[in-house]
């Protein structure tokens, strides 16, 4: 018994891998066959602008300023932004997988609900990013770091018109949620913290996003976390089976 326990453990870990790189090539494939409507794109985001000045939300332009006062520190931001959003959380879900089982299937099924909402709405209401908007934010990736993600010159393999809302978000609060709730030490969970608030100042900074953009990652987020705990009580449910009134 001990050896097909452990047989089916190894396949298990084998099968997850596949569900995520399947998942990952999904929407990778999503996002490159769906052809950027730049006209749209730019009204929808100055749509977003207007909102977040009607909403007192209009920070990006003042925070962008001063973080460009240290060149330095913007030029780490556009490493983070360009290399830590897949890296980062591929290693959260490798330590969570070995952290909680049970965890892992809850947050893999929230993040790929999450994801699957998220190239709906990419595709049904395409915007371009504040650094390509001409809303008055650098692109901080070309200027400074000489990276051209997703611009109308740009032969990125990408959707660069998929600003909202923000996976780079919703992926960063998920990971903190599970390094909070799941560390065992105290680094662990002060780094839960601190990771979701980091990724968003990192992504207004280089203009890849307005506080908008990251608002809706975390409401699909939000839809993803709830399907995922229906999935689970659904699934208990059904086998714990129904419930027999005793006979007297």
């Amino acid at each position: 018994m001990a050896r097909v326990r452990t047989a089916l453990a190894s396949r298990d870990g084998l099968a997850q891998i596949c569900v995520v790189l399947a998942a990952v090539g999904g929407y990778e494939l999503a996002r490159t066959v769906m052809v950027p409507d730049w006209d749209r794109a730019f009204d929808n985001a100055h749509s977003v602008v207007s909102f977040e000045r009607v909403t007192g939300l209009a920070w990006e332009g003042s925070l962008q300023k001063v973080f460009l006062g240290v060149p330095d520190v913007v030029e780490a931001m556009n490493v983070f932004y360009f290399v830590g959003h897949f890296v980062l959380t591929g290693v959260f879900f490798v330590w969570l997988y070995h952290r909680s089982r049970g965890g892992f299937q809850l947050f893999r099924n929230a993040f790929l609900v999450a994801t699957a909402l998220a190239v709906v709405i990419h595709w049904k209401f395409p915007t371009a990013p504040p650094r390509l908007a001409g809303v008055g934010l650098q692109d901080t990736l070309l200027t400074l770091s000489g990276i051209d993600i997703g611009s109308p010159r740009s032969a990125a393999l990408s959707n660069p018109v998929a600003a909202v809302p923000s996976l780079h978000a919703a992926y960063a609060l998920g990971v903190g949620i599970g390094l909070f709730v799941y560390g065992r030490h105290v680094l662990t969970r002060a780094v839960g913290l601190l990771y979701p608030p980091t990724v968003v100042l990192t992504i207004v900074v280089t203009g890849n996003h307005f506080f908008v953009d990251a608002i809706a990652g975390v409401v699909v987020l939000a839809v993803g976390f709830g399907f995922a705990w229906w999935r689970r009580a659904d699934r208990r449910s059904r086998d714990e089976g129904p419930s027999h009134p005793c006979l007297t």
